[in-house]
């Protein structure tokens, strides 16, 4: 009998060992997302030297067509699952707080963007 428990261990110590092996590319709890947002502009951390920037990227997932963006407090329309709009900077630091929404779902994103006029 305590050979049976020590057997019984060893694979549940080899299972626990081989889980990661089995392919972690795609997280399981990734796929039953319904809603995904993903800022392609501007990088965070990113310095301009104009006053304005534009703000794109896109949502994915089971319920996109269904989504809202919004930037800073401003609805931006989403065609084919894709948004861009032009946000005004104020000299220095910006934080621009990204929104994308349907029912529960309410995935965001912040890039901050520092605005330092050229000089002329």
């Amino acid at each position: 009998m305590d050979k049976l428990f020590k057997l019984i261990g060893i694979l549940f110590v080899l299972s626990l060992l081989a889980l990661p092996l089995t392919g972690c590319d795609n997280p399981p709890w990734e796929g039953g997302m319904i809603l995904n947002l993903k800022v392609d502009t501007p990088r965070d951390g990113t310095t301009v030297t104009t006053s304005t920037v534009t703000v794109s990227g896109r949502v994915s997932g089971t319920q996109s067509a269904g989504a809202s963006v919004r930037i800073n407090d401003a609805d931006v329309p989403v065609k084919d699952g894709k948004f861009s709009t032009n946000v005004t900077l104020t000299e220095g630091k910006n934080v621009i707080n990204i929104v994308a929404k349907v029912d529960q779902a309410k995935p965001n994103e912040t890039v901050t963007v520092t605005y330092v006029p050229a000089k002329q």
